[in-house]
Parts: structure tokens; sequence; C-alpha cells
């Protein structure tokens, strides 16, 4: 049986949306995407994470994340390529921010493009792997079956229930996004902050004493 028991499940749900809700860099990119290209830039991004999310859960339920836990310095190369991602697209942003309104006379990012920045900045982040074996496993119960189906069920469930709640967070700051475009001050200020906020997630993902 795939579905944990009524108790456990709801201790699931419960620590699933927690984790919806704190803000992170999957979060963080979603809000700033939408903002910037409307509630399409924001789903195409939000598209990438789950995929990354699903690589993670994969690796969770067949013990490959194991590899990587166990290895500190696998675990701080990727933890550095993750920071450097973000780092390069804070910049980018910022960068944007000074050409003003010319930036809506330059082609927008593709939706190939923008899937796969919600897929590299999930799957540049190691703790997003770690994460997902220590917190999976908690509710397999071998008594109810093979372990391995009921990690790879929760994560699905988990996911599902990230890509609905995210996409809520791209349609709300996909709303905001066009009384910016109309602002260009508030417009430069706000792509300055979302760059601003990804180099501080950049950094505060480098920083040992935050691993």
């Amino acid at each position: 049986m795939l579905l944990p028991d009524l108790h456990t499940f709801m201790i699931f749900a419960a620590a699933s949306l927690a984790l919806y809700i704190a803000p992170g860099p999957d979060m963080i990119l979603i809000a700033s995407r939408s903002m910037g290209g409307g509630f399409r830039a924001g789903i195409c991004a939000n598209i990438g994470i789950c995929i990354g999310i699903t690589v993670h859960m994969l690796a969770a339920a067949f013990g490959l994340a194991a590899l990587l836990a166990a290895d500190p310095d696998l675990f701080q190369v990727l933890t550095w390529i993750g920071a450097a991602y973000l780092l390069y697209l804070g910049v980018k942003t910022i960068l944007t921010a000074r050409s003003g309104l010319a930036v809506e006379a330059k082609r927008p990012d593709t939706a190939a493009a923008m899937i796969r920045q919600g897929l590299f900045v999930n799957l540049l982040n190691p703790k997003i792997a770690v994460f997902f074996l220590a917190f999976l496993p908690q509710f397999a119960d071998p008594s109810r079956g093979d372990p391995t189906l009921q990690i790879l069920f929760l994560g699905a469930l988990f996911n599902a229930g990230g890509f609905v709640f995210a996409s809520g967070i791209a349609l709300a700051f996909s709303r905001v996004g066009p009384w910016l475009r109309a602002r260009p001050s508030v417009w430069r200020w706000q792509q300055i902050l979302s760059g601003s906020v990804l180099v501080g997630l950049a950094v505060n993902l480098a920083l040992p004493e935050r691993r």
C-alpha cells in the first residue's frame, strides 16, 4: 500500500506545506520571473523546478543521494556551482535593470530557457538532494510495502502540491508585473532588488556555516 496511514499522511502534508511556504531560491526565482515576464515565465520556471525535484526524488528513492551526503567534497563542489549560477542570474538581472525600458524591446527568454533556469537552480542546490534523502524516508513504512515505491509516491505528491502552490505564487506576482513595467523607475528598482536577492541567496548558499 503506497498511501501511509492517516496520521502519518497528515504530518507529511503539514510538513510539505511548511516547506512550500518557506522562502528559498526556487520560490524567489519563480516570483522574480513572474514579475518580469508574466505568468508564463513563472510557470516555465516552475516546470523546470519540478523536473529538478523529480530528479532529487528519484535519487532519494534509489539511494543515489546517499553518495552526495557521504562525500563532503562533492557536496562542496555542487554547492559552489549552485551559488555561482545564482550569482550569475542575480548580476544579469541587476545589469538588465540599468537599461530601463529598453528591457521591453529585447527579445524575451524562450520557454525552454526559463525552464532550464528553474531546472539548474534546483539541481545545483545539493541541500535539496540531502533534504529529500532525510525527509521522504521518514514517511515510508516497510510493513506497508516496498519503501522505494512509497518514497516515489510521496515524492510525486510533494512535487504536485509544490507545483500548484508555486503556480499560485506565479499568478500573484505576474499581476504585479504590468504595474511595475508601467512605472520605469519602480521597474528598475524592482529588478535591482530581485537581482540583489538572488546574489544574497548565492552568498548564503556558499557560506560554510550555512551548509
